[in-house]
């Protein structure tokens, strides 16, 4: 009896690991296209890439692109200061500055803004609509230029099916008076033409009185083939409301007296987004495409008290990007492009003062990519010249007297150097150097500290990593040390001067472990997350010190469990260590406590193409609050966390 129940662990045993081998090898098979616009497989990319695909957001309940990215190594995704821009963070990218420092794309176009210092506002962009999220670390310099420090976030969405009508509707409920409305429609008109639409409306108030989002989306797409390449023509339109709840004091915070809300101010941003790409194949060794975006947005905000306008900011973009890709040999090929961009932004506050802010960019670059045998070498170079023309007449005001302007031009390189070795057919290691650079924003050149120059910022990354399948264990892992000369910082308070821009003297270095691992046992799926980032200002007035808001230790923990076929549980667990307070660059208020986030959701599909799904976000109901030091650099301001919150929803697809 002994022999035969053996017998029959082993077989189970070994169903298991040869269904995990195929799974996993579709994983490392996948072509991803954020670390060279053309395509390559994840094992064939140098860096330790993480891709989200659109069925693991669905099975795993992620609602948000914030929460759909938190499985990420060392990512940091948080939203709880009010508002509607959630705030990414990941190597070691100090708050107030993450976003200028990681570059995110929509399609392979870059959706940061260089005219002004908005944040990226990612609650637009619906997670039913995206196909996959593909996370470079340590990549994309070369291909995209400034902004690409820590790396790239591509959201790749999803493209029309192959279908004469297609779409899905859906409706969710939750706490906090969450209502979300989806809509999608498509048809394949003809054999070559085929249009797609979208539509989101969504409405939430958060745990603190005066804290509420409201967005509406719709976007238009459009794709037609021809013999040898394609046309996607597309739009967006997007509004959102969104109340600020304001900061905590300790006292505030000590007393219990968090739900009274402590801001009075009210924002609406519109967007407007055209954009289009064409594909083409010339010959069967050479490859063309170019790609670009027109963005028209609009912010105002207002006093609610007072009914007052507190700001108003209209910002325009231009962006485009031709490429070519040419084989010279099996597996070997080299591309050259360039890109354009072109913004202004005018800015007006408190209907009294104002800044207008032009800038320009024009980038060229070439990468080489040469296989011998089971080794890779690429190669890459960027020229980048970027100019600014900035009029800010925010002055007179308490601290500052003279009105700034900035007409200048800038200059900046980029490299990349990387080899790799395919071990076998499901592992690989490499070693790779790039430098990478950040140049300001035209608005933070607008801004910046009197007496200092602007100076661009530059980071020297050497990276080595691995990534392997074994049997049911999926890894990738890499270590990293990253230089960084010139830092663009915000330093709220400094030796009796108010809160300004500039570049930080000297170097500063970060050091870090990332770790991700994923475990398949049939009908269950584990996966575990780690990073560890060791980093010091090396030089200038905070010589010594920790880089202030960022945690040495980021883990998560997950489980999928596959109930039934079509039906999956999932838990996830994160965990973010202890840090200084936002811009607390003397270091001199402590380390602030980290926190925990348990996770659970359900969904079940059925055959017929309804989905019924549900969640409990923060299960445990953990409190938790993000610290910045305040204007006067001694005390502290609290942002709040979010509370335990539910949510039910259905989506039928047809």
């Amino acid at each position: 009896m002994k022999k035969y129940l053996m017998l029959a662990a082993i077989l189970v045993v070994s169903s298991s690991i040869s269904a995990a081998d195929e799974k996993f090898a579709v994983k490392l098979d996948e072509t991803i296209v954020s670390a060279e616009s053309f395509g390559t497989s994840v094992l064939e990319t140098p860096k330790n890439v993480t891709v989200i695909t659109s069925e693991e957001i669905e099975r795993r309940g992620a609602q948000t692109i914030e929460e759909a990215l938190k499985v990420v190594p060392g990512l940091t995704a948080y939203n709880n200061m009010g508002g509607s821009d959630a705030k990414i963070s990941f190597r070691g990218m100090a708050p107030g500055k993450e976003e200028q420092n990681i570059l995110f794309l929509i399609d392979g176009i870059p959706y940061n803004s260089t005219v002004d210092t908005a944040g990226v506002n990612l609650n637009l962009i619906p997670v039913d609509t995206i196909e996959r999220i593909e996370v470079v670390p340590n990549g994309g310099n070369v291909l995209y230029g400034e902004g690409a420090v820590a790396g790239v976030i591509n959201i790749i969405t999803k493209e029309g099916k192959n279908k004469k009508y297609y779409g899905t509707v859906g409706y969710e409920r939750g706490s906090y008076d969450l209502k979300k409305y989806k809509v999608n429609v498509g048809s394949q008109i003809t054999n070559r033409l085929s249009l797609n639409v979208n539509y989101l409306n969504k409405e939430v108030k958060n745990y603190r009185k005066h804290d509420t989002r409201d967005v509406e989306y719709a976007d238009f797409n459009s794709k037609y083939k021809f013999d040898n390449g394609t046309l996607t023509l597309g739009f967006t339109h997007s509004e959102t409301e969104s109340r600020f709840p304001g900061k905590l004091t300790k006292a505030q915070v000590d007393n219990g007296e968090i739900k009274p809300s402590t801001g009075s101010t009210k924002g609406k941003e519109k967007l407007k987004v055209y954009r289009g790409k064409y594909e083409t194949t010339i010959t069967d060794n050479l490859q063309f495409s170019v790609a670009g975006d027109y963005k028209d947005k609009l912010y105002n905000s207002i006093n609610e008290k007072t009914g007052a306008t507190s700001t108003v900011r209209d910002t325009q973009s231009f962006y485009i990007t031709p490429q070519v890709k040419y084989q010279y040999m099996d597996n070997s090929y080299f591309i050259i492009g360039g890109d354009f961009s072109k913004g202004k932004s005018e800015y007006v506050y408190t209907t009294a003062t104002s800044t207008d802010t032009k800038r320009e960019s024009l980038g060229v670059f070439a990468t080489n990519k040469t296989r011998i045998n089971d080794f890779i070498f690429t190669q890459g170079y960027r020229h980048q010249k970027i100019k600014y023309d900035v009029k800010d007449r925010l002055y007179p005001s308490t601290g500052h007297t003279l009105q700034k302007t900035v007409d200048e031009t800038f200059t900046e390189n980029a490299y990349e150097l990387t080899g790799s070795y395919l071990l076998n057919d499901s592992s690989s290691v490499y070693l790779t150097y790039n430098r990478a650079f950040r140049a300001p924003t035209a608005d933070e050149a607008g801004r910046w500290r009197p007496g200092y120059d602007v100076e661009m910022q530059t980071s020297d990354t050497f990276e080595l990593g691995l990534k392997t399948i074994w049997n049911n264990l999926y890894f990738s892992g890499a270590l990293f040390q990253t230089d960084t000369n010139n830092e663009i910082f915000y330093v709220a308070y400094e030796n009796g001067k108010l809160g300004t821009t500039y570049n930080l003297p000297g170097k500063n270095r970060r050091r870090g472990l990332e770790l991700s691992l994923e475990q398949y046992f049939d009908k269950i799926t584990f996966r575990e997350g780690f990073s560890y980032v060791e980093h010091e200002i090396k030089s200038g007035p905070f010589s010594g010190n920790e880089i202030p808001g960022i945690s040495n230790y980021i883990y998560n923990l997950g489980m999928d469990y596959n109930i039934l076929d079509n039906l999956t549980f999932n838990t996830a667990f994160y965990y973010y260590g202890s840090a200084y307070a936002a811009y607390d660059f003397h270091n001199q208020n402590g380390r602030q406590k980290g926190h925990t986030e348990l996770n659970i959701s359900l969904n079940y599909k059925m055959e017929n193409g309804l989905t019924l799904y549900g969640g409990i976000n923060n299960l445990l109901d953990k409190e938790y609050f993000n610290a910045k030091t305040g204007s006067n650099g001694k005390t502290l301001d609290y942002y709040y966390g979010t509370r335990r919150n539910y949510y039910v929803g259905f989506k039928y697809s047809f």
